[in-house]
């Protein structure tokens, strides 16, 4: 049974950096990648269970007040923003090549919950989730023209925290997020965070273009559709391992866990639709982290949007076995490799990006999925000094036809993947009593 109760706002707070950023950089410019990213928020829940009598911050041996953990949050996030500074900025229009950095701010909200976080962790409720980020959703005009960065931090009835945070999709992707998460955490464990610090320069790489090529930046083309409910499925360590052997074949001999269980999900939707409606052919777009593929790799805290679009297309008319489907992906990963430029080549992305608005005009023929893993990043090493995350998650993360991966919350890391899936209802309730998927992954398990 859903929990009822809403969360309760206490107050919302604007933080700025701590010190103003200098003139010279009061104007930063936005990549190429960065323009064709849609208006919408990147969220990420940290859940953090109640402090026990370990609880050490700043030589603190006792336990943490709400209070004193929310007044420490915000004094580090505003030294954090002085190497962020353009979160703190504005993107004047949509079709704005450059963030303002004006030191507007980003919002802190700080909220309760009359809840205990083990009775919410039964049986997680997405829109109780999305309660957790503030007025932040999956598509939000806002996240191109207004705060670029919101934080809500959230007390439990039990004393829990969670901390939820939304990043404009214009200004980072996951790995910029975790980036921002790690410098943030170790601010508030240590005086000054000298490892963390972010690499601008992707409008170097891949500067801005002229966005009237294009009605809509292609990805948002996927944030529409109307009555889209999103489930949430939990894939065990030990029933991957069968699926991945169930799924290799010849071509494909060892499936990765991703690549068999975006098999799995992807069947199980494409199944739903072919019962459903008569779409001839189905696409789907998996993002690529590029920064280890370039030559040299560009380092993991290089900041911005750098991810590229995998595509793999099936017709209504071919087989959806498993082991077909992992070797199509396989496929279009080795091609992906294969054709990506040593050096990113700026005319060679913009006419891919074009090429793949103006296919992603003609909806009618077709049905897209959008798939992002963020398997492997270690979002559950963020500690703001009061420990590790019980749970992390971004299943707000909702847009129709989305496919979202995050590792599950097991000690040692234990290999379990947990998908949120977004569809339309009535695709969706032919998914959520898919036998074939259900013989593998539990259907919005207990998280703990």
């Amino acid at each position: 049974m859903a929990i009822e109760k809403k969360v309760q706002v206490i107050q919302r707070e604007t933080i700025r950096p701590s010190s103003p950023t200098p003139h010279h950089l009061s104007t930063f410019k936005l990549s190429l990648l960065d323009q064709f990213s849609p208006d919408m928020y990147v969220p990420l829940i940290l859940f953090y269970p109640p402090n026990d009598s370990n609880g050490v911050l700043h030589g603190l041996d006792h336990l943490l007040t709400f209070a004193e953990k929310t007044q420490h949050l915000k004094k580090t996030l505003s030294q954090t923003l002085n190497k962020f500074y353009p979160f703190a900025g504005r993107i004047t229009s949509r079709f704005a090549s450059i963030i303002e950095c004006n030191d507007d701010g980003i919002e802190f909200v700080e909220a309760k919950f009359d809840c205990s976080m083990s009775k919410m962790f039964k049986r997680p409720d997405t829109r109780l989730l999305k309660q957790l980020l503030g007025k932040a959703g999956p598509k939000c005009e806002e996240a191109g023209i207004g705060h670029l960065l919101l934080v809500q931090a959230t007390l439990f009835q039990c004393g829990g925290m969670a901390i939820g945070v939304s990043i404009s999709h214009k200004v980072a992707d996951a790995a910029t997020l975790l980036t921002f998460l790690k410098s943030w955490s170790l601010h508030c464990c240590v005086e000054n965070d000298h490892e963390y610090h972010p690499q601008f320069g992707a409008a170097s790489l891949l500067p801005p273009t002229d966005l009237t090529i294009c009605s809509d930046p292609p990805i948002i083309q996927t944030l529409r559709g109307e009555k889209c409910i999103t489930s949430r499925f939990v894939f065990e360590a030990e029933n991957i391992e069968v699926l991945q052997r169930k799924s290799a074949s010849e071509i494909v001999k060892l499936p990765t866990r991703v690549e068999a269980v975006t098999a799995l999900i992807w069947k199980s939707a494409m199944d739903a639709y072919m019962i459903s409606s008569n779409k001839a052919t189905f696409l789907l777009n998996r993002a690529a982290n590029i920064r280890p593929r370039t030559a040299p790799p560009l380092p993991e805290n290089f900041a911005g949007n750098l991810f590229a679009v995998v595509s793999t297309m099936l017709n209504n008319n071919e087989s959806t076995d498993l082991q077909v489907l992992v070797a199509k992906l396989r496929t279009s990963l080795e091609d992906f490799k294969k054709y990506f430029p040593k050096e990113l080549d700026v005319g060679e992305v913009k006419r891919a990006l074009e090429g793949l608005c103006q296919f992603m005009i003609k909806d009618d023929e077709f049905e897209l999925f959008g798939c992002s893993s963020w398997c492997r990043f270690p979002f559950y090493d963020i500690d703001f000094g009061w420990g590790k995350p019980a749970w992390a998650t971004n299943c707000p993360l909702a847009f129709k036809n989305s496919i979202i991966m995050m590792d599950t919350p097991t000690p040692d890391g234990g290999g379990g993947i947990e998908v949120c899936l977004t569809l339309e209802e009535e695709e969706m309730a032919l998914v959520q009593s898919n036998q074939e998927l259900l013989a593998f992954a539990a259907l919005n398990p207990s998280v703990v």
